[in-house]
């Protein structure tokens, strides 16, 4: 099992890519302590879907930092827009 990543600007952790049940492809995220959830990529984070779909046999341990960045910065943004209340609450970025 691979390792969560912390990603550089924010307090998520990326915590791999999956499908959910309707075969859509995901990315995995959590916040510190507390349980995992998943956004959608196709269609909606764009790069996080076109990275997802060519990663290398390392997983997201194989990620450079520019992709981690890439990532992070659709992710916060989707869950500044469209995240539920408790995730906006906890979203915490920072300015490195």
């Amino acid at each position: 099992m691979s390792k969560n990543i912390s990603l550089p600007k924010s307090n998520l952790y990326l915590t791999g890519f999956g499908s959910d049940v309707n075969g859509n492809r995901v990315v995995k995220l959590t916040f510190p302590n507390a349980r995992g959830f998943s956004i959608q990529t196709n269609g909606v984070l764009k790069e996080t879907d076109y990275i997802s779909d060519r990663l290398s046999k390392k997983g997201i341990q194989g990620l450079s930092d520019k992709q981690l960045k890439d990532i992070e910065k659709e992710c916060v943004n989707y869950i500044k827009s469209y995240g539920s209340i408790l995730q906006k609450k906890k979203l915490k970025t920072y300015s490195k």
